[in-house]
């Protein structure tokens, strides 16, 4: 099962990389055009400790310049590599097997020219921000596609690799340093998971799931008051969360009332719709909304919007009248 999952994540990449490669017109059994250049980028792939050959390590051309796709491909049972349908241009390369990876080189590949790569991969290796600079930004997407895919079919190393080239291109990306923290508690990686999810807070102090990120960190690994201060901190930012959608919310709805009152309802009904986006559990959201849809005949629509108001609070302010018109909704 594991094996057909990871297959079909492989074909996934690779589709990716078609279609890419379809956009720019490009055909051919190689991925080239008849009559383009192309060079070729080759070499080999070791543990940097055992100095052991490393098969199956993903390697990775993203394009400094040019218009090229990404290209990504695997070393075989010897820990080499080859590719000789690499567009001409600079490139950011590295190698990785999950939580193992190179350093970043950048290389420039000429036409009918071969560069070749020795890769000695090491745990843990920070990210690479200059390849920013690089305009390499619109990889950023597919790279974090990638690793989305990774972790859903459960290749946690794969997906650590992808998250971390994302965060390369981007070192603002909380999201890719949140899901690095993801991938390496599924594989139970303590002290990797808690450094990713600090590295996502650092970038933004209130971000709630990292702190139950770490919470399932430190219980995990035996460190219950710590667990209980990053479950509290969690705790406090989403009740501060939902005050604030609640003050918001609240005045959408004043602002709906007034557009009630002048005969506007559409606007009034969009105002109590966008209160009841924002904060889901407001009870008076839901009761304005059914009077407006009431009032432009969607009678469906208003019963439940009348009924969660109901639910939501069957003492309220507006809980009498709400009965009142569901009542006369359903006769």
């Amino acid at each position: 099962m594991r094996t057909r999952a990871l297959l079909r994540l492989r074909r996934w990449r690779r589709s990716v990389l078609v279609a890419c490669l379809a956009a720019l017109g490009i055909t051919g059994a190689a991925g080239m055009a008849s009559g383009q250049t192309a060079g070729t980028v080759r070499g080999a792939v070791v543990d940097e400790r055992s100095r052991a050959a490393v098969a199956g390590a993903l390697i990775v051309l993203l394009p400094l310049d040019g218009d090229g796709p990404s290209l990504e491909f695997e070393t075989g049972s010897d820990g080499r590599f080859a590719r000789s349908d690499v567009v001409p241009g600079l490139y950011a390369v590295t190698a990785a097997l999950g939580a193992l990876q190179s350093e970043v080189y950048r290389v420039r590949v000429r036409d009918r020219r071969a560069v070749e790569i020795r890769f000695a991969l090491g745990p843990d290796r920070g990210a690479t921000p200059w390849i920013i600079a690089g305009g390499a930004r619109d990889r950023l997407d597919e790279l974090f596609a990638a690793g989305v895919g990774a972790n859903r079919e459960g290749a946690h190393n794969e997906a650590v690799t992808w998250f971390t080239l994302a965060a390369g291109l981007d070192p603002n990306c909380i999201e890719c340093h949140y899901n690095v923290g993801v991938a390496y508690s599924a594989l139970e990686r303590w002290p990797a998971a808690e450094r990713a999810f600090e590295d996502a807070l650092a970038i933004r102090r209130d971000y709630t799931a990292a702190y139950y990120g770490l919470a399932n960190v430190f219980t995990r690994s035996g460190r219950p008051d710590d667990a209980a201060r990053a479950r509290d901190e969690a705790t406090r930012l989403t009740l501060a969360a939902l005050e604030a959608g609640r003050r918001q919310a609240a005045a959408e709805v004043a602002r709906g009332i007034a557009f009630l009152e002048a005969g506007n309802v559409e606007d009034a009904r969009q105002r109590f719709e966008e209160a009841v986006g924002g904060s889901p559990g407001y009870a008076p959201a839901y009761y304005w909304l059914g009077v407006a849809l009431t009032e432009i005949g969607r009678s469906g629509a208003a019963l439940t919007a009348l009924r969660r108001a109901v639910s939501l609070d069957g003492s309220g302010e507006h809980a009498a009248d709400a009965r009142s018109r569901i009542a006369a909704l359903e006769r």
